[in-house]
């Protein structure tokens, strides 16, 4: 074998310092072999799915992984009173709420859970600090409502059957949003408004809404994580991508999972434009499944509870049409 002479060597390693260091880095998908898809974060004020779409953008996951996301444009034109199975169908790949996408599989929506995130919501039912409600004393109370359809309006509906109120009692007020909900509790619209902790840390910058309850007293923890959805068709006849937007996610989380605490709230302070203090307590509402494997269980649970309270029939929507475990398998 002949190696080049020494004046040689260092004429190339003189070369090499003069490079960008993108000419010497392991090499990237160029822009042209990247593979376009359709992909939505879901809610964005999730904290915990927000974080993993923004270390993803930071650490140019998506370009390690050869995939060019492509955000549709927004569900109903950004007015969510009203709702079709067809402006769901948008996204090849969707970050979602278990409960969500259950709900929505049952109204004929064609997307599957293919991994769990981990990330949970903590929901409650908010009053006016000046205006306080007594959860056992709801009879004729109005409660703002994004849609009649929603999440949200299902999480009315588990807060009334766990206090022992029916449906008749009370009235709902669709108002067509997160922002329109809170205007309306504080106009006196409504008297009551049921949403996530993290919502409300994001909205009540005064800090003006009381807890009336929380979901968890109910229900208990293991409760409708945060999930990855991929639209039936893209899977059936892209594999190869929803897999490996799959692993792009979850690459994300588990960078998440091992990095400093201050690297996480300095992304979700520039994410949500807040100061470090509020971007610590959107932190600490965020759980992680670095796996992704599909809790069963967790499944099983959250569809018992739309079949007992009359969403879905009990034979309309079997467990195994909820996921899909060729991605990244199941836990029980």
């Amino acid at each position: 074998m002949t190696f080049p002479s020494l004046s040689t060597r260092r004429r190339l390693l003189a070369t090499a310092a003069l490079l960008p260091a993108a000419a010497w880095l392991p090499a990237r998908a160029a822009p042209g072999d990247l593979t376009e898809f359709t992909f939505t974060m879901g809610v964005n004020t999730v904290p915990g799915t927000a974080l993993i779409d923004a270390t993803a953008q930071d650490l140019d996951l998506w370009r390690k992984h050869g995939l060019k996301p492509v955000v549709p444009p927004p569900l109903g034109g950004g007015d969510r009173r009203t709702w079709s199975p067809q402006e769901e169908n948008h996204s090849d790949v969707r970050l979602y709420g278990m409960g969500a996408t259950i709900n929505y599989l049952s109204k004929g929506v064609e997307f599957v859970i293919v991994a769990d995130l981990g990330t949970r919501a903590e929901w409650h039912m908010w009053s006016m600090a000046d205006r306080p409600v007594d959860a056992r004393q709801l009879k004729g109370k109005r409660f703002a409502v994004t849609q009649l359809s929603g999440t949200d309006r299902l999480y009315v509906d588990l807060f009334l059957k766990s206090l022992g109120v029916h449906q008749d009692d009370v009235t709902l007020v669709p108002t067509g949003g997160v922002p329109q909900n809170y205007q309306a509790l504080r106009s006196g619209q409504a008297d009551i408004w049921v949403t996530t902790g993290h919502a409300a840390i994001l909205i009540d910058r005064e800090q003006r809404l009381r807890s009336v309850a929380k979901i968890s007293d109910f229900v208990g923890q293991d409760w409708d994580p945060y999930v990855i959805v991929a639209r039936r068709r893209t899977l059936a006849e892209r594999p190869a991508l929803v897999k490996e937007a799959v692993a792009t996610i979850l690459e994300a989380v588990r960078h998440i999972d091992q990095a400093p605490r201050q690297e996480n709230v300095t992304r979700l302070m520039q994410r949500f434009k807040v100061d470090e203090a509020t971007a610590g307590k959107l932190l600490s509402t965020v759980s992680l499944n670095p796996s992704g494997k599909i809790k069963l269980s967790t499944i099983e649970k959250m569809r018992n509870h739309y079949v007992d309270t009359g969403v879905i029939k009990r034979d309309a929507l079997p467990v195994d049409a909820i996921f899909d475990a060729s991605v990244v398998g199941t836990v029980s």
